[in-house]
């Protein structure tokens, strides 16, 4: 008889610490984006793509100064931005697909202290979910991106997207981060395909004189404005950059104090312009032309040729 009332108290203990576990476990909702479950007591979001209970996942301390977690078919991009410079560059990513989005990011940033401060910027994919909030984390060096998400539906059309920008104070961040392993993206998109010395004579010193010269007719009257041989000389740098057929390039005289390249300045409702680079730091008394063709994706530029 002693017996079974043993089994029997043995039997009940082990149906209540079943009950308890499965309470447990339904009252915490795992993130779509795959993290780890946030503790009921902490919340926010969680590192997406970290395993679960690591040590050496961090919150970095970090203010939101952009959440949209509703753009659609925007570039995925990640990068840091160090000053005032790339900070105008970078709105030009989603100028085609995201325009109102764009003037938000410029506006809400433009106070951004850089000489104690950096923004990262991050546009991400978050499936049929789309976010609620978004925390910043590091591994390291390595930048993680922290979801909240709601359980996503069964079925979706279309995928959802997150575009985030954080300000964080310079001492925070990890030395030469990483996304995923990878460099961080440029600031605003568009390659430099010829950058010329141009002579001292001929040229009026405008910052962005030039336009679009995507096509043959408009690259050739660029080309024959350009003083001494630099008309040659760009020519020959273009064509050890074959067009690519969903490309566009813009031709430019800048000045400058011994820059390296261009970089160009995408804004909804206006022309693409171009600011010259690599001489943020130099001084000079007397500044440089330079003729600088710039190309760039076709459907990150508004409006058409």
């Amino acid at each position: 008889m002693l017996l079974e009332n043993l089994r029997k108290v043995v039997l009940v203990a082990l149906l209540a610490a079943s009950l308890t576990n499965l309470s447990a476990a339904c009252g915490r909702q795992q993130p779509a984006t795959g993290a780890p479950p946030s503790d009921s007591t902490g919340g926010g979001p969680s590192p997406s793509g970290s395993r679960s209970g690591s040590p050496a996942e961090r919150g970095i301390e970090a203010r939101q100064v952009y959440f949209d977690a509703g753009v659609r078919g925007a570039p995925l991009v990640h990068t840091v931005l160090d000053d005032e410079r790339e900070l105008a560059r970078f709105p030009g990513w989603f100028a085609a697909s995201e325009p109102e989005a764009a003037r938000k990011i410029a506006q809400k940033a433009a106070t951004t202290d850089f000489s104690r401060n950096v923004l990262v910027g991050w546009s991400a994919p978050t499936g049929c979910s789309a976010a609620t909030d978004a925390a910043l984390f590091a591994t390291g060096s390595r930048l993680v991106l922290g979801l909240d998400q709601p359980e996503p539906p069964q079925e979706c059309l279309v995928s959802n997207q997150v575009l985030v920008v954080f300000e964080v104070p310079k001492d925070r961040m990890p030395q030469s981060p990483r996304f995923d392993g990878k460099k961080p993206d440029p600031a605003g998109p568009g390659t430099t395909v010829a950058f010329v010395r141009l002579a001292e004579t001929g040229v009026q010193p405008q910052q962005a004189q030039g336009g679009e010269v995507t096509d043959a007719t408009r690259l050739d009257a660029f080309l024959a404005k350009l003083p001494g041989n630099g008309g040659t000389t760009v020519t020959k740098q273009l064509s050890a950059h074959p067009q690519r057929s969903d490309e566009r390039r813009f031709g430019y005289v800048l000045s400058g104090c011994k820059p390296t390249g261009a970089a160009l300045l995408i804004s909804p409702g206006k022309a693409p312009e171009a600011i010259a680079t690599g001489d943020e730091n130099i001084r000079c008394i007397r500044p440089q032309q330079y003729a600088a063709v710039v190309g760039v994706p076709s459907n990150l530029v508004p409006g058409t040729m």
